[in-house]
């Protein structure tokens, strides 16, 4: 089976800086996506000085210094043993180019249901495990924990036993810049259950632009708090639990919410469910609490892909294969460029692959006849 290594993701890679030990080692090891990685961090970095205010021309030294600085407090976090703080405010807007009273704007609608949901996340962080396990009936305990799921806030939720393939080999932290970054991952939970939170259509179909990311935004934020209260509904139980989520990912949360039934894997590249489409945010809690799996869904999504092709037209990037998909750890993956798709989030905007999704515009979309299995 296929390792998926966190540092090979784009979200890892762009927050490498020339002549840092951690971008000599990684493009040692990678020299045939260097010369293109440093090109599409062009267009990180501009996007980076607007939203610092500071001169293009000095921000591999603001680069730098942010490396520094989050490298000392993921030290300082791993030594007490919480997880990787957050990303600062101001990166909240880095996914479309704005103004500065854009970017306030958008934090000021995003900002407070971010912190909340951080908070619940430190909570859930240093909650211990009682000490006294209560018995539970497996049957019952997955219908409680799949309504609090909902109830907490989710749209779709599912549940898949967790295999060693489903974990990241090695931790890439965000950006790059955690102190964690190269660390190896061992697991030691049986099951996950995947949380997806659905994004406001209205807002989705206006992508590129802003609302769009303020929809990703709260869609995360929702994401970190439904899956902070599952792990401290499940410690309480006395079972162990972590988030899988956005502030510290473990998996790639595309083939884990495939295996737990929360849809299928379209050209796109990422999940697409009957009801929402794939304008999905996804969390995870990983956890030894024991649950009832669900089985991965065949609703002839591959077949569909197969003839639409609409997000592939539609991607200005050129991102999204117009080819075959192919079969890796079971599942069928479109090739997928995630430095041309970085790129033009950071240059246009993002969103535009779920904006014409006929299945996230909730149109009538007949089932294609036929497995794709």
């Amino acid at each position: 089976m296929k390792y998926f290594d966190e540092r090979d993701i784009m979200f890892s890679r762009f927050g490498l800086v020339k002549g840092t030990s951690k971008y000599k080692r990684y493009y040692r090891d990678h020299p045939d996506l260097q010369d293109e990685d440093d090109r599409a961090r062009i267009h990180v970095s501009q996007n980076l000085a607007r939203i610092f205010d500071i001169p293009h021309h000095q921000l591999e030294k603001g680069q730098k210094f942010l490396t520094i600085i989050f490298a000392v407090i993921n030290f300082f976090l791993r030594w007490t043993g919480k997880k990787t703080p957050l990303i600062p405010d101001r990166l909240l807007a880095i996914g479309v180019p704005m103004d500065r009273d854009e970017r306030h704007r958008l934090r000021s609608m995003t900002l407070p249901a971010a912190r909340m949901a951080n908070m619940i996340q430190k909570k859930a962080d240093g909650r211990r495990v009682a000490r006294k396990q209560c018995k539970v009936d497996q049957g019952e305990i997955t219908r409680i924990i799949k309504q609090l799921a909902l109830n907490y806030g989710g749209d779709v939720v599912g549940i898949t036993k967790l295999q060693n393939h489903y974990h990241y080999s090695h931790r890439g932290d965000m950006f790059g810049w955690g102190g964690h970054y190269g660390k190896e991952i061992r697991p030691r939970y049986q099951y996950a259950i995947v949380v997806a939170a659905a994004l406001d259509l209205e807002m989705v179909k206006r992508a590129p632009g802003k609302e769009t990311q303020v929809a990703c935004i709260l869609g995360y934020a929702r994401t970190i708090s439904v899956t902070s209260q599952l792990v401290l509904c499940i410690k309480s139980l006395g079972y162990d639990a972590c988030t899988d989520n956005k502030v510290e990912y473990m998996s790639p949360m595309t083939p884990l919410a495939a295996y737990a039934g929360i849809g299928e894997i379209g050209r796109c590249n990422m999940v697409v469910n009957q009801r929402y489409g794939n304008r999905l945010k996804i969390g995870a809690v990983l956890t030894n609490l024991p649950l009832l799996v669900d089985e991965p869904v065949d609703f002839g999504l591959v077949d569909f892909c197969r003839k639409c092709v609409l997000c592939a037209q539609k991607c200005p990037a050129r991102a999204i294969s117009f080819g075959e998909p192919e079969m890796i750890n079971g599942l069928y993956q479109w090739p997928h460029d995630g430095r041309k798709c970085m790129e033009t989030w950071m240059t246009v905007g993002t969103g535009i692959c779920m904006a014409c999704c006929p299945f996230s515009l909730g149109e009538n979309v007949p089932p294609v006849l036929g497995s794709s299995s």
